[in-house]
């Protein structure tokens, strides 16, 4: 492989801001568009009732006459799930694939030993301060690109997914395009190919962003496609666009289907568009009553630029959509608190502009105490209809910090109100960097939560979050499928469902069944929903082929909620690995690495007479193998398995470690290609270092063990003179091998051994004892 390519995926912690597809020369602050400019940049964007699929491609030019490193940032929009990401080294793409998190970090500290920049992409780390437990995800990512060829270029794919939401029958879609960090970046040439399907009648297409003019060249009640094409291209605004979904086709139930391998589940997804109806007297009555409106406005210095004008926006609009009847207050927060008016005021034209002279005479200033702010707005809430409206980034400097602690503090101290004086959580994230897991926590206390990046439009996000002050969500909402044994494993993908917006269930089937009944049942507005379809269920079905990781990630996320409320055990965190490997995104228990197959897959050998095998294209007629030690030998093709083979000597005297081979490889025309491959030589037995947790148990007691071992091990297990092996698993709480033994009820009182044996990748095998008293 021609040079020592790699991208450094780095997770970045919940507060670090990222602008779109920049690459930045090591070493500075900033991009450089003198050193590396974006020549081309693809979107090919997929709309699929209600999912987008977002594959980007860009290449960067490097205008300097020596080999560049660089880092690469992308901002993600919101509930984004990466879902591949590969760089280019030459006419060889290099993809990522996903591994358990601990394995991953294993081959990625390996890497850079043979100073070889890995590619890592992993959900961001938990911030100071946090308790134990799955790590929380970030909405950006960074990566390290080496290297970049003197003259050259850099080719970068990354593909992500997330929902897209439909409130009052409309929906926005946005790619974040516009800078936040950095300045301008132009795209020499500029590719979009964009496709919307939906099931329910599209109306009202309209592209919003008017640098990217798409052009429409197909259009009907379901399907739209458009597409861009333009040079030199100043990226100074987000792709967006906006459309509406039929509200003739509301109440009524839609089904969509995947199943490619007949040997595998299939999989359905259900969506129902909520009507808005007509309100009932009791409706009117409570939309009448007058409310009251508690403000917290964050404005501490985390919340400049960007991020200010549109707290500021969505304060301004809060306030001015307010009845004279209605009453609020103010709150200004950053390390202090500064309370517009002692009680709430009534919400008059003279008093809203004060307020809003009270924010422009405000300073942006100091850290942010989240915890004081709460406090006092709780101090400002007075009954049912209250409603308190946090506007911020969730960034907590000061008091308490750590998400967790937080979001049980303050649902600790709204349950100790009475029911009646519970107000409602409104919260309304504001940038890059805000606390999302943070402030959907807060917004969990009888309210709900959006949040908008600091640069994409705000309009609808904000409009459709204050529509829905004053109303209930529809209740009690839920997907019957019939025959029942049919299906499996059904998912909402959304938390709350408002009239006009669409209720999303994803499920799996098992078998194809020519007739399968969808009934959707809930209350909304106090009158009952209840509306069904009719849709087969088929053996063969490859229109929606994003479909089966949308249930994946459904699936993961009931996971992990189940974690969150039982704690961790091991069969939960095998499931969310697998389903995480096999449909190829990335978990807090999983990484996504980019690294040459030789160092996924490499050899691992004790010294002695090991086989190297290669695969290669058809073409190739030769090759010919180049020992770090001194050994040169042709390969023997073996057509049955269309694999190269040789045997090789590693010599008794080398030492343990990774090794290159070097490959060369001829084609039937002539042309000679490099690769290599790398073996670890492993011959060193791994020290096992045991502990249980009482050194005196009764006889039927259950043990509880843990252990570590140096090197890469396969497996660690544990024995007990009567007793079954245990193997002992990893556990990310007790960064430890664990496990649990039942000591036999029969077994007599005594002085035993607790062997714990574990076997490296090259079947070295090393032992650990441990003495327990039997009594």
């Amino acid at each position: 492989m021609r040079g020592q390519l790699i991208a450094a995926l780095l997770g970045i912690a919940l507060s670090a801001m990222a602008d779109t597809g920049v690459l930045i020369p090591g070493d500075r602050q900033q991009p450089d568009a003198a050193i590396f400019s974006l020549d081309e940049m693809a979107l090919e964007i997929r709309i699929d009732n209600g999912m987008a699929r977002v594959r980007v491609r860009q290449i960067f030019g490097n205008h300097s006459g020596s080999i560049q490193e660089g880092v690469y940032q992308f901002a993600l929009p919101g509930k984004a799930t990466v879902s591949d990401f590969a760089v280019w080294d030459g006419v060889t793409r290099i993809p990522a694939v996903v591994l358990e998190r601990r394995r991953a970090g294993e081959i990625y500290e390996q890497a850079k030993s043979q100073a070889i920049d890995p590619g890592l992409l992993q959900m961001g780390e938990r911030t100071a301060g946090e308790e134990g437990g799955p790590s929380l995800p970030s909405q950006s990512f960074t990566a390290r690109i080496v290297p970049v060829p003197a003259f050259g270029t850099k080719r970068i794919e990354m593909e992500y997914q997330h929902p897209v939401a439909v409130e009052n029958y409309r929906s926005e879609f946005v790619v974040p395009l516009k800078p936040d960090v950095f300045g301008v970046q132009t795209a020499g040439h500029l590719t979009i190919i964009f496709e919307l399907r939906s099931a329910h009648a599209i109306r009202d297409f309209a592209v919003l962003a008017k640098t990217y003019p798409l052009q429409i060249r197909e259009r009907s009640a379901n399907l739209v496609r458009a597409e861009f094409f333009g040079n030199k291209v100043p990226l100074t605004e987000d792709l967006a666009v906006r459309y509406a979904l039929d509200p003739a086709a509301s109440d009524t139930v839609h089904v969509i289907t995947e199943r490619e391998d007949p040997r595998e589940p299939g999989f359905f997804q259900a969506q129902a568009l909520l009507r808005v109806p007509d309100k009932s007297a009791a409706a009117r009555s409570r939309a009448s009553r007058p409310r009251t409106l508690v403000v917290l406005f964050d404005d501490s210095l985390s919340m400049q630029w960007d991020k200010l004008e549109r707290s500021f926006a969505a304060c301004e609009t809060a306030l001015r959509r307010l009845r004279p009847d209605d009453t609020f207050n103010l709150l200004l927060f950053n390390s202090e608190v500064d309370i517009f008016n002692p009680r709430p005021r009534p919400a008059t034209m003279a008093n809203i502009e004060q307020a809003l002279t009270f924010i422009r005479n405000s300073r942006i200033r100091g850290g942010t105490n989240l915890q004081r702010a709460l406090t006092a707005a709780l101090e400002q809430a007075g009954g049912v209809d209250t409603y308190l409206m946090l506007i911020s980034d969730g960034g907590a400097t000061e008091g308490s910090v750590s998400t967790g602690k937080l979001a049980r503090w303050y649902a600790a101290e709204w349950g100790k109100r009475e029911p009646a004086g519970r107000p409602h959580t409104l919260v309304f994230g504001v940038g890059d960097d805000a606390d999302v897991p943070l402030l959907r926590m807060l917004a969990s206390n009888n309210g709900y939560f959006d949040w908008v990046r600091s640069t994409e439009p705000v309009d609808f996000k904000l409009n459709a979050f204050l529509d829905k002050i004053g109303q209930e969500p529809v209740k009690n909402l839920a997907l019957a499928v019939s025959p029942a044994a049919a299906v499996d494993l059904v998912y909402p993908l959304e938390d709350l469902r408002f009239a006009g917006s669409m209720a999303t269930w994803a499920g799996e089937y098992r078998r194809p069944a020519p007739h399968a009944t969808f009934a959707v049942t809930g209350i909304g507005n106090g009158r009952e929903l209840r509306f069904s379809t009719s849709a087969p269920l088929p053996a063969a079905a490859t229109d929606h082929p994003e479909l089966p990781r949308t249930w994946a990630k459904a699936r993961v996320d009931a996971l992990l909620d189940k974690i969150a409320r039982d704690g961790e055990d091991r069969a939960t965190i095998d499931e969310i690995i697998r389903l995480s490997k096999k449909y190829k995104f990335v978990t807090p228990y999983t990484s996504l690495l980019a690294v040459p197959r030789a160092l996924l897959r490499p050899r691992v050998i004790r010294p002695g007479d090991p086989v190297l095998r290669v695969k290669t294209d058809e073409s190739i007629i030769s090759v010919i193998a180049l020992f770090p030690f001194g050994l040169t030998k042709p390969l023997r093709h073996l057509k049955d398995e269309d694999t190269w083979q040789t045997r090789f000597l590693a010599p008794v005297e080398m030492e343990d470690g990774v090794y290159q081979v070097r490959l060369i490889l001829r084609d039937r025309d002539g042309h000679v290609y490099r690769e290599s491959k790398s073996f670890v030589i492993a011959s060193k037995t791994p020290v096992v270092r045991a502990r249980v947790d009482k050194p005196r148990v009764h006889a039927g007691a259950t043990l509880r063990i843990s252990a570590e071992a140096t090197g890469i091990a396969r497996t660690i297990t544990a024995r007990l003179y009567g007793a079954l092996p245990v193997v002992l698993r990893w556990n990310s709480a007790a960064k430890a091998n664990t496990g649990e033994l039942v000591v036999p009820a029969y077994l007599p009182a005594g002085q035993y051994t607790v062997h714990v044996t574990a076997e490296d990748i090259a079947h070295n095998v090393g032992t650990g004892e441990v003495p327990l008293e039997i009594w």
